[in-house]
């Protein structure tokens, strides 16, 4: 945004240009309108204290795998970073529904913290959802889905798996900074590169620990 505030930020931008290219898109089995979804995971990215740029990914994170809207045109208008996330949040919708799954679960293992951190978000809002109108309609609500409850508690599961991988490599530092020491002993300060806002350093642990609630809630019998 503008120093005076008059011009939109990039994540309002983000915003319209998801609307746009969703529009016309409903949630499986519903109508509710398919912008919901990418909107409540930016809302959920934004709560959790995310930087802009992996908010941005979570509201942009769908639009290449389901829209014409391309990766070069997120590159170009919002940057590497975003892009990177939203490409590494993407399937290959060529592929059958079980290979292009597994395909991303097994991405999630090396994948970047804010790419794994977009998809807790994600799949956080999906079982927010599940749950919610299991509520209302109960077993019935797997009808929506591929492979019915037996293939939703595989895929998730699946996926807090790879993510727990991925976080506990990733905590092996304590999510801070190196701090390194010269000939002498004597603290060294960063360069100047390093003193600019950096990539997250470890999945972030909120979202995490509230998708495996969800995971276990919904999958393990919890809410019966």
């Amino acid at each position: 945004m503008t120093q005076n505030g008059t011009r939109k930020n990039q994540i309002e931008e983000a915003i319209e240009i998801a609307a746009e290219a969703h529009h016309g898109q409903y949630r499986k089995g519903t109508r509710t309108p398919y912008i919901t979804h990418p909107y409540a995971v930016g809302l959920i990215l934004m709560e959790a204290g995310c930087p802009d740029a992996v908010i941005i990914a979570g509201i942009l994170h769908d639009t290449v795998e389901d829209t014409d809207l391309t990766l070069d045109f997120i590159r170009e208008r919002f940057g590497n970073a975003v892009a990177n996330i939203v490409d590494g949040c993407s399937e290959d919708k060529a592929l059958r529904w079980r290979a292009r799954k597994t395909e991303r679960i097994e991405a999630l293992r090396t994948a970047s913290p804010e790419v794994c951190t977009v998809t807790c978000a994600d799949k956080l809002h999906n079982l927010r959802t599940i749950i919610s109108e299991y509520d209302d309609i109960g077993d019935s609500v797997w009808d929506r889905f591929h492979g019915g409850v037996d293939d939703q508690a595989w895929y998730y599961r699946s996926i807090l798996s790879a993510v727990a991988e991925r976080k506990t490599t990733l905590q092996r530092n304590g999510g801070h900074a190196k701090v390194s020491t010269d000939a002498n002993g004597a603290t060294q300060n960063p360069p100047d590169d390093e003193k600019k806002p950096a990539p997250l350093d470890t999945v972030n642990r909120q979202l995490f620990r509230q998708f495996q609630q969800a995971v276990t809630y919904l999958f393990e019998g919890d809410h019966e």
